[in-house]
């Protein structure tokens, strides 16, 4: 891996993400900044299911599909691809998981329903199980008519009632990232492939701006943790593949 290599990622999926907190420093408020029951937040909505748990798994089989094609096979390298992969994912998760309990910041969206009189607070909120949390979403939204939150939103809300910090969404989509954006350059894909990938996880980091999940800090640290994790992976499986390389006959 090439500095180089790394540079460019950092450039096209850092970079943007970090405009994000220079507008947040101003005042720039990213939620409500949509009108939610308008197109441009289904879009958003959109880009957050293709990291879910069904569109990460269409994801990942696209790209891998992509990155392998007509790489020279060895009878091991779909394990240690895969190895390397899930290992890239997997630390992002957990990752994930602990800084949220560790910094227990409450999302966006449950700060402006308490504004808006529709929870009695956030610190009440959270200090409920998150079975019961999903219950206080639902009644208090339930007085909310489709135009000020339409009905998948709310259902998304209703399902995301951990905490704030870090953004698993942009995590994921950043550790996706860098680990195919490194792979792509160091086979020499198109610039385009590339430039397309990065494209996709700043949007879906923005995404979640947008739809009153996350803050700023939480997508832009995510995207270090995730850029991070993925380009190890990453290069994990490319010292393997140059290991590997050397002892092919010419």
């Amino acid at each position: 891996m090439t500095l180089r290599y790394l540079f460019t990622i950092l450039v096209i999926l850092v970079l943007p993400v970090s405009i994000a907190s220079l507008g947040y420093q101003w005042q720039w408020r990213w939620f409500p900044l949509l009108d939610l029951d308008e197109f441009p937040a289904l879009i958003a909505y959109g880009l957050t299911l293709s990291i879910d748990k069904i569109g990460i798994a269409i994801t990942l089989c696209t790209l891998s599909l992509t990155v392998l094609y007509r790489w020279h096979k060895h009878p091991t390298q779909l394990m240690v691809f895969f190895f390397c992969l899930m290992g890239a994912l997997g630390s992002a998760f957990i990752t994930k998981t602990v800084a949220k309990e560790y910094f227990k910041e409450p999302r966006p969206y449950v700060l402006w329903l308490a504004e808006e009189g529709h929870l009695s607070s956030s610190e009440n909120f959270y200090a409920q199980l998150p079975l019961i949390r999903e219950l206080l979403i639902e009644e208090g939204l339930s007085d909310m008519s489709e135009e000020e939150v339409p009905a998948w939103l709310k259902l998304h809300w209703q399902d995301e009632v951990n905490y704030s910090f870090p953004s698993g969404h942009s995590i994921a989509a950043m550790t996706v990232a860098g680990f195919y954006c490194l792979l792509f350059l160091y086979r020499g894909r198109s610039p385009w492939l590339v430039g397309g990938l990065a494209f996709w996880a700043v949007a879906v980091c923005y995404s979640r701006l947008l739809l009153g999940l996350h803050w700023p800090a939480d997508i832009l640290a995510s995207s270090l943790l995730g850029v991070m994790f993925g380009t190890l992976g990453a290069w994990a499986f490319i010292q393997w593949d140059r290991r590997i390389n050397r002892h092919l006959p010419v």
